[in-house]
């Protein structure tokens, strides 16, 4: 039977949502998010996969994960507690560019580190902190890490390119693939479809007979150039959409109407499956943010 408790930190000051978890013999759908997701390891080990490969964190590593990089996660029966920060990429590259002016990347996803390691885990699960100094320290421990570990963007190797950014052509910090042809050009014009029509379901063989491909061989082509098929990468799409809107307030039967989703119920079953917990649990710690 899996086991989850998910502990959210969220407030105006704070570069993103934070989330303190303990899990056990659970797992996440594929799924990417349009933050910097920056992990911290506490005790056991996580098993997921990132750009197209296979990784293991364990007590004492790092994880770091570019916007819009699909990737799983999830703890096997043994358990695992970790917090993550998922980070806003202007606040990142404020940052970034403080080490290296044209940016700062990561040539590994896993890294290890067990000092700075610690120093993440304690700006990310302490309970104790108020809004102000969780943002400090995770300030000084973004810093940490890029100094320690980042190399300049312009320097990355093929190790980093899930670290640059996701194969998305409007991300602020993108690479994209550049399209060579029909096949490609289809991929790009079903994605764009996908984002400026959230709430309706883009035309797949509209798309491929548009461009004189096959249905099946552009749906396969997405997946490679973004990760997911079109389906799957709309999902993640809409949930990021979502909690946007849930930072500002919005009622949860109103958000489902706006991103897509069938109902509220919609909602919250495929947020849970990405998100861990139920997007009530991420309203209520934002609304809890102390009045200052």
């Amino acid at each position: 039977m899996s086991v989850s408790r998910f502990t959210w930190y969220c407030g105006t000051e704070l570069p993103g949502e934070i989330m303190a978890a303990a899990l056990q013999d659970y797992r996440f759908e594929p799924h990417f998010h349009d933050a910097w997701s920056i992990g911290a390891i506490a005790d056991g080990a996580c098993a997921f996969s990132c750009a197209g490969a296979q990784w293991v964190a364990r007590r004492g590593d790092l994880v770091v994960i570019a916007p819009r990089a699909v990737h799983t996660g999830g703890a096997a029966k043994a358990g695992l507690k970790y917090g993550m920060a998922y980070i806003d990429p202007a606040w990142f590259d404020q940052h970034a560019a403080l080490v290296h002016r044209d940016g700062t990347r990561f040539e590994q996803i896993v890294i290890r580190d067990e000092a700075l390691c610690e120093q993440w885990v304690a700006a990310l699960t302490a309970s104790e902190l108020s809004s102000q100094e969780r943002a400090l320290a995770l300030s000084t421990a973004l810093l940490a890490l890029l100094t320690r570990h980042g190399v300049p963007a312009a320097h990355a190797g093929d190790a980093a390119s899930a670290n640059v950014c996701e194969q998305a052509d409007d991300s602020p910090t993108a690479s994209p693939l550049r399209a060579t042809g029909a096949t490609d050009r289809a991929s790009e014009e079903l994605r764009r479809q996908l984002t400026e029509h959230t709430p309706v379901k883009a035309d797949v063989t509209a798309t491929a007979r548009r461009w004189g491909v096959h249905r099946t061989t552009l749906v396969k082509h997405f997946a490679r150039r973004y990760g997911l098929p079109p389906d799957a990468w709309l999902r993640s799409w809409r949930i990021a959409r979502a909690k946007a809107l849930m930072m500002r307030g919005a009622p949860l039967a109103d958000i489902a109407a706006q991103t897509g989703f069938a109902d509220q119920a919609h909602l919250t079953r495929v947020f849970k499956r990405i998100h861990g917990s139920a997007p009530g649990t991420l309203r209520k710690a934002f609304a809890q943010e102390p009045a200052r």
